[in-house]
């Protein structure tokens, strides 16, 4: 019995720092919590794991003179940054370069979705710039703040002396699906899965749907609102007044479940992205207090700037906070420092939840077929099966014929090099025209994709492909260059 007491001591002892608490993430757990560090005045950008301070990767190019860094598209692994020019630009976290998405002058707050990025120019004109391409619409009347949603929907809010309205339209089209008018609104806010978008009165709050702008929700409040911020599901709204206490408001119960008691009014607030901690500005003081979502109450006080990149959570339960030169991890309860990052305080700052640097297993890397926007070779054979049934009826297969007698294989002569070939497919398609259209689009290096015709159990099919390559790693940059689905096989079509 002593002995088992004295191996679970040393065990304890052994995990030091790295032992788990109430509110760490275990490691391989999810996503993996990356921090982007990209220098204000321009230069390489660099990615720590969330509690390390190892550089985990740098960029190839160099980034431009940064003023924030503003969203992250996990599909194509882009990290988005505005420059201190007013231009934005890209950062490719897979081929570690930099390109500008538009020479266009974003005036005011600019918002993201996914690797969009949603602004207005100096004209009034609404824009959304990608990797591949702008979009550009002027509405009836100038918008005051454009809220975009993960369904590829845009809401656009305008402000009236009396009334505000609200729009929804989905681009590229420029068509309106529906729109409300609501009371005059100071602010708005999307909640973090965009169903719910909330909106500051006069008189209260109100809540709208974003799939159809209906009204889900009427907060009536006798008092200014001076802040609000919701949790990660949007169960919970945290409202902040002239008074030295959050308001509490429950989404189901509509009303107001509880109050947070602070040192004094909060001026500006920031949700933990796991629903754990709520971090507050409050006025007159340089204090950054945490409150625990769980408790409703503030569970300690961190020094600190506020700043729109910092201070920010992270999974293992610790405030990435700048002070002074430096930007400093600490614990979001106890303030103990633990990690510091010498003169971090002049570059930007950004979380995100990524496993793209996880190393890949080989048995992965297995050819996948894709039958129109078919995610894999599964879905795509039940699809090809399901058409084939409803145009021909129920067939079954050929009998397959008698299995062929394997030749012996020459010996390759020592010394001798067999010539490797490799080839990357992007789509298996039903229509020739379609198929076509998809290799004309594709162009990779000053190499266009070609269209392979054949058969599957008697219909025709066309295979949109791109090569042969005398390497995989070419194969595999053409394929991330292409910033499409693909996958590489060896050998030619």
């Amino acid at each position: 019995m002593r002995a088992t007491r004295l191996l679970l001591c040393l065990a304890v002892a052994a995990c030091g720092e790295t032992r788990l608490t109430a509110t760490s993430v275990p490691t391989g757990v999810g996503a993996d919590a990356i921090l982007l560090r990209v220098p204000g005045a321009g230069g390489v950008a660099r990615a720590y794991r969330a509690g390390r301070d190892s550089v985990l990767w740098a960029s190839i190019a160099s980034a431009p003179a940064t003023e924030a860094l503003i969203g992250f598209d996990e599909f194509q692994s882009l990290v988005l940054g505005r420059g201190t020019d007013g231009n934005t630009y890209s950062i490719d976290l897979r081929l570690g370069s930099v390109e500008t998405l538009d020479s266009a002058q974003l005036a005011g707050v600019v918002r993201t979705e996914g690797g969009s990025v949603f602004g207005l120019d100096p004209q009034g004109s609404i824009l959304r710039l990608t990797s591949v391409g702008t979009w550009r619409w002027k509405p009836p009347h100038r918008a005051d703040e454009i809220v975009p949603t993960p369904d590829g929907a845009l809401i656009i809010v305008q402000n009236g002396t009396s009334r505000t309205r609200a729009t929804r339209i989905i681009p590229p089209e420029s068509r309106v699906t529906d729109s409300i008018d609501i009371p005059a609104s100071s602010a708005v806010l999307r909640t973090a899965i965009g169903d719910r978008l909330w909106f500051v009165t006069d008189s209260g709050i109100i809540a709208l749907r974003t799939r159809d702008l209906t009204r889900a929700l009427v907060v009536r409040l006798n008092a200014e609102v001076t802040a609000i911020e919701a949790t990660p599901s949007g169960d919970r709204l945290f409202v902040a007044t002239p008074k030295r206490a959050l308001r509490v408001i429950d989404r189901f119960t509509e009303r107001e479940i509880s109050r947070i008691a602070l040192p004094a009014p909060a001026l500006a607030m920031r949700i933990d992205p796991d629903g754990r901690y709520l971090l507050v500005r409050v006025a007159a003081s340089d204090s950054i207090h945490v409150v625990s979502i769980g408790t409703s109450r503030v569970i300690s006080s961190l020094a600190g700037e506020w700043r729109d990149d910092l201070p920010l959570v992270t999974p293992d339960g610790r405030v990435l906070v700048a002070r002074g030169a430096d930007v400093v991890h600490v614990d979001a309860e106890s303030g103990r420092e633990r990690l510091r990052y010498t003169d971090g305080a002049n570059d930007r700052w950004l979380q995100v939840r990524w496993n793209g640097f996880r190393p890949r297993a080989a048995g992965l890397d297995r050819p996948v077929a894709f039958e129109e926007n078919a995610a894999d070779s599964a879905a795509a054979e039940s699809a090809l099966n399901a058409m084939i049934a409803a145009r021909t009826g129920n067939v079954t297969s050929p009998p397959l014929p008698p299995p062929i007698e394997e030749k012996p294989r020459v010996p390759i002569p020592s010394g001798a090099r067999q010539r490797e070939i490799w080839s990357v497919s992007f789509a298996t398609l039903l229509g020739e025209a379609r198929a076509n259209e998809m290799a004309e689009r594709i162009q990779v290096a000053g190499r266009t994709a070609r269209v392979i015709a054949g058969t599957r159990d008697g219909i025709p099919i066309w295979r949109v492909v791109l090569g042969p390559f005398d390497a995989r790693d070419d194969a595999e940059r053409a394929g991330i260059a292409s910033r499409l689905p693909y996958w590489v096989f060896e050998g030619t079509p």
